[in-house]
């Protein structure tokens, strides 16, 4: 109830409808991606632009906003703005109506759907780009039906489907103005999202990492309003990682750098495709190799950059928080695995285990942190906060056991007996892998005492270790050649999962 009231509240003060409870999970994701009451949300997102450049700091920052958000003199609000943008500088006179013909006859848009053009193309134009993005046989299809449908019609259709591939490279250049430019204002100047993150992390003793940078800006088509770290690989680990065997070895590093040895990686043999279990004692371990588990998982696998790997659909200034959001996981990863670095022995153990972070704590702290790095511009402008609240709101109506809306709870729950965010951020990373230990200290005994008899719950965090065999290659023209693996049997288990 305090999540909706939350999303409730921001949204009345954007000056939006907030979504019923009946229809916020079934609406939710197309409406924060500009696909649902499209028309209410583009004038909020115009009225906040219009009130961000009047507060900018100099001309250089402003020029640049301009170019990106009023290149001529209307707002373009998303992606589906660009891509129209980017269609009209090569058909002036063409509009979300000219592609419906096709799409309608094509199925993309069903028969009774009464949304006006400038909503229902865009949502069937951004389905057949997640297709195109995925499957190119079954888009090759779909463009085909749509030419057989009405040629005419189709010629519009394809051509605004193309001004989505320049919209994903103008939601790149606009996230990157947010993190970098000075847009927030302070006291007669302005300071960027990643002055605020900086800041963040000095409020609380632990100053960023000189190769922690600004992640990089990763666009792709989920489908849905989603956003994912990927997890770089900190310079102190990649020592205990990688064994340079011979002084050649050494040069190509010395030329080439890390994250290029990292990429070559992405090139070793992928592996037998089936499941392969190693079964240890009492646990079934999966055996895999670096490229597959970097394609297989959303986070990546021992990445060669820090990156943040969004749809571009999500509206920008409501990703805003789930950009925060995402940079705080690396941050919160970059920090646990210093602290593990530091805790081996000197030398290169034969087998590196890596700390893994509870999901509900992790997710607890994402949310919570990047709501207080937010905070300044959101009390200016609460639609920056309402991608985020929406999302927690609806989550917290499908069931108690989500990890963001749950985690957050939780955090929320230790910030009141526990105040300041170096405390909190100090307990979370020390006890990320085993957050019971939070519950055994002092303060939260004495603050949760009332609830010592109440029913305990119990919600499963299904996980499976995974074991990459070491493998020694040598690197020719940046692909890897494998001389040698081998399965290293790992320790026991040093925790449940």
């Amino acid at each position: 109830s305090m999540a909706l009231q939350a999303y409730q509240e921001a949204a009345v003060r954007s000056g939006l409808t907030p979504l019923p409870i009946g229809i916020l999970n079934s609406e939710r994701s197309r409406h924060v991606m500009g696909l649902y009451r499209r028309s209410e949300l583009v004038a909020g997102i115009g009225a906040v632009l219009g009130s961000m450049r009047e507060t900018l700091p100099s001309d250089t920052t402003r020029a640049r906003f301009d170019r990106l958000f009023r290149p001529r003199g209307a707002w373009i609000a998303d992606v589906h703005d660009a891509a129209l943008a980017a269609a009209r500088r090569r058909a002036a006179g063409i509009d979300w109506s000219a592609a419906r013909r096709s799409l309608a006859g094509a199925g993309w848009i069903p028969a009774a759907d009464s949304a006006p053009d400038g909503e229902a193309v865009p949502r069937a134009l951004y389905d057949l780009a997640v297709l195109a993005d995925r499957d190119s046989g079954a888009f090759a299809a779909a463009r085909a039906a749509l030419i057989t449908s009405d040629s005419a019609s189709a010629a519009a259709a394809l051509l605004l489907l193309a001004g989505y591939g320049e919209g994903r490279r103008w939601y790149v250049d606009v996230m990157d103005f947010f993190l970098r430019q000075p847009w927030i204002p302070d006291e007669g100047r302005g300071t960027s999202l990643s002055d605020e993150v900086r800041d963040y992390w000095q409020q609380v003793g632990r100053r960023v990492p000189p190769d922690a940078v600004i992640p990089e800006i990763l666009t792709r088509f989920f489908g849905y309003p989603q956003a994912v770290p990927r997890y770089g690989v900190p310079d102190r680990l990649f020592e205990r990682l990688v064994r340079a065997e011979n002084p050649d070895a050494r040069a190509w590093l010395g030329r080439n750098g890390n994250a290029a040895l990292l990429q070559a990686l992405r090139l070793l043999p992928a592996g037998d495709s089936s499941l392969i279990l190693l079964q240890h004692g009492a646990e079934a371990i999966r055996l895999t190799s670096v490229p597959r588990q970097a394609r297989e998982s959303l986070n990546g696998f021992l990445e060669p950059l820090d990156a943040i790997a969004i749809d571009p659909g999500y509206s920008p200034l409501l990703a805003l928080g789930a950009i925060v959001h995402e940079w705080q996981h690396l941050l919160f990863r970059r920090r646990q695995l210093d602290a593990y670095v530091a805790g081996l022995p000197a030398g290169n153990p034969t087998v590196l285990e890596l700390p893994w972070a509870e999901p509900y704590l992790a997710e607890g702290f994402a949310e919570w942190s990047a709501e207080q790095i937010l905070e300044r511009a959101a009390r200016r402008w609460p639609l920056l906060a309402v991608g985020e609240l929406e999302k927690r709101a609806g989550l917290a109506q499908t069931g108690v056991g989500d990890q963001h809306a749950l985690g957050y709870a939780l955090v929320r729950a230790l910030v009141a007996v526990v105040p300041g965010r170096e405390a909190i951020t100090d307990l979370l990373i020390r006890h990320a892998e085993q957050p019971s230990a939070i519950a055994r200290l002092r303060a939260a005994r004495r603050a949760w005492g009332r609830y010592r008899e109440a029913p305990g719950r119990a919600i499963s965090v299904p996980a499976q270790r995974i074991l990459v065999p070491e493998v020694t290659f040598t690197v020719e023209d940046g692909f890897p050649d494998v001389i040698a693996s081998r399965i290293l049997i790992p320790p026991s288990s040093r925790s449940p999962r």
